[in-house]
C-alpha cells in the first residue's frame, strides 16, 4: 500500500481501534520523560491531530471531559465518526477504549515520545507518526454596552500566536437558518450557538494561526419589518434600540478583543478576515462593501448569486442596499468608498445544486423593491444571478474571485474549506 494512501487508511484504524497519548502543558514536554505523576486534569480538554487536517480532514480530535472521552473525525470525503467511549489512565499515558462491540479484533502497537504518538504496523506498512495539540479553550464576552456590544461573542486564541510577531482576527458570525425550537428572545439560546459555531471554527484558527472572533448575534424577525442582524439586511441597518447597527457592534467587540490580546502581549493588524457560509456569508459580504477600510479579506459562500453590487445604477434601475450601494450614505452614514472596496480580495463561492434561494423570503428583503431590483438586474435563477454577478464584479475590476463547485449542496465541502484556507494564507 503506497505511503500517502496508508496514512489515511491508518487515520480510520487508530479511531476504531484506540489512541494513546500524553499531555503537553506551555512549559514543555510532560511525557513519558516526565520526573513527577500525571493527574487526570493534565488531560482534560479537546486535543486535535493536525496532521489530518493538513491532509484534508474537517476535523479530527479527541476530548476529555471528567471521565468521558470523545473520539470526533470528518473525513475530507465527508464521513463522520463520533464514537464516544472511555479511557484508561496511569501517570503518565490515557488510552482511549471504543464502545464494545466496536471494530472487533484490531490491535495496534504504539510507542510514545514526549507529546508525539507513533504507530508501527511492521515493516510492510511503515511508520505513521502524528502530534496531538491540546486546545485552549474558547472565552465567553458578554453584552457590554456600555462598551458598545449589546450582544455578547466568543473568541478562541491558538497556542500558535503566542510566537506570531502579529495576526489577523477573523470574524465568522453565526446562523440560526433552519431553527425553529428555541426562544428568539432568549440571549442564552445565541450565545449556545455560537460556542458551537466558535468551535468548530477552532481548527479553521488553528490552521491559520489566528484569533476567532465569533459574536452571538441574533435573529429578531418575527414579523415585519423582519430585522435580521445575522446578514446585515436593510431592516437591521435601520433598527433601533438593542439590534441598532450589528456592524457597528461587531466593531467595538474586536476593540474589545484587541484590548484583551494587547494585554496578553498578542499584536494584531489593523484589520480584519471575515468568513462565512449562508447567513455569515451574507454578514461578511456586506459588512467589506460598509467597511472596506476595516477588511483584509473576506470568504462569503452561500449567498444564493446575491453579493452586493458595488454600484448605484444598472440597467436604468437604481440599486438600494443591499442589492447595491445607491443609498449607502442613508443606510450606514458614509458613502460608498470604490477604491478601497475593489482592493479587497474575495473569495465568493457556492454549490451548483445548492437549493437555498431566499429570493421569496420576506425575512431576506425589507420590501418589495429589493426583491424586484434583484431579478431584474441578476435574475431569479440562483446559478444565473451568481454568473450574472460575477460578470458585473469582472466588468468593474474588483478583486473577486468566483467559483461553482459542482454537484454540491448547500453545504461546505472538505474542497471548499481547503480552498477557504489556501484564500485566507494568500493574502495574510
Amino acid at each position: 500500500m503506497k505511503a500517502r494512501n496508508f496514512f489515511l487508511f491508518m487515520l480510520v484504524v487508530m479511531l476504531a481501534s484506540g489512541l494513546t497519548f500524553v499531555s503537553c502543558d506551555s512549559s514543555g514536554d510532560t511525557g513519558g520523560g516526565s520526573s513527577g505523576p500525571a493527574t487526570l486534569a493534565n488531560f482534560q480538554g479537546r486535543w486535535v491531530l493536525l496532521s489530518a487536517l493538513e491532509q484534508g480532514w474537517r476535523e479530527y480530535y479527541v476530548e476529555f471531559t471528567g471521565t468521558n472521552v470523545l473520539l470526533r473525525a470528518i473525513t475530507p470525503n465527508g464521513d463522520l465518526t463520533n464514537m464516544p467511549g472511555t479511557f484508561t489512565f496511569t501517570n503518565t499515558h490515557i488510552t482511549f477504549v471504543a464502545p464494545p462491540g466496536e471494530w472487533p479484533g484490531w490491535t495496534t502497537p504504539y510507542t510514545l515520545s514526549g507529546n508525539t504518538l507513533r504507530l508501527h504496523e511492521g515493516d510492510d506498512w511503515g511508520w505513521f507518526e502524528g502530534t496531538f495539540t491540546r486546545q485552549p479553550e474558547p472565552v465567553f464576552v458578554p453584552a457590554n454596552p456600555a462598551r458598545g456590544f449589546n450582544y455578547g461573542y466568543y473568541y478562541y486564541i491558538p497556542g500558535s500566536v503566542r510566537n506570531s510577531s502579529r495576526t489577523y482576527i477573523l470574524v465568522e458570525t453565526i446562523s440560526t437558518g433552519g431553527f425553529t425550537n428555541f426562544s428568539i428572545n432568549d440571549s442564552r439560546t445565541f450565545e449556545t450557538i455560537a460556542y458551537n459555531s466558535i468551535n468548530n471554527a477552532r481548527d479553521l484558527a488553528n490552521e491559520l494561526g489566528v484569533v476567532v472572533l465569533v459574536p452571538a448575534i441574533p435573529r429578531p424577525w418575527t414579523a415585519p419589518p423582519n430585522i435580521d442582524p445575522q446578514i446585515l439586511n436593510r431592516a437591521a441597518m435601520q433598527a433601533t434600540g438593542t439590534h441598532a447597527r450589528a456592524d457597528l457592534q461587531v466593531i467595538k467587540m474586536m476593540d474589545d478583543l484587541r484590548q484583551i490580546c494587547r494585554g496578553r502581549g498578542i499584536n494584531l493588524h489593523s484589520k480584519i478576515l471575515l468568513n462565512g457560509f449562508s447567513a455569515p456569508g451574507n454578514f461578511g459580504n456586506r459588512f467589506a462593501a460598509i467597511h472596506p477600510a476595516l477588511v483584509q479579506a473576506v470568504a462569503s459562500g452561500g449567498v444564493a448569486g446575491m453579493p452586493i453590487l458595488p454600484v448605484d445604477t444598472l440597467l436604468g434601475e437604481r440599486l438600494i442596499y443591499p442589492v447595491g450601494i445607491a443609498d449607502l450614505r442613508d443606510i450606514a452614514g458614509h458613502n460608498f468608498n470604490f477604491s478601497q472596496y475593489r482592493t479587497i480580495p474575495q473569495f465568493i463561492y457556492m454549490g451548483s445544486q445548492d437549493s437555498n434561494d431566499p429570493l421569496g423570503d420576506t425575512s431576506l428583503f425589507h420590501g418589495e423593491e429589493e426583491r424586484r431590483l434583484t431579478s431584474i438586474v441578476l435574475g431569479t435563477n440562483i446559478l444565473t444571478r451568481f454568473e450574472r454577478a460575477k460578470a458585473i464584479h469582472e466588468d468593474l475590476g474588483t478583486n473577486a474571485t468566483f467559483r461553482v463547485y459542482q454537484g454540491v449542496g448547500h453545504t461546505v465541502t472538505a474542497e471548499m474549506r481547503r480552498d477557504v484556507i489556501e484564500f485566507f494564507r494568500r493574502y495574510m
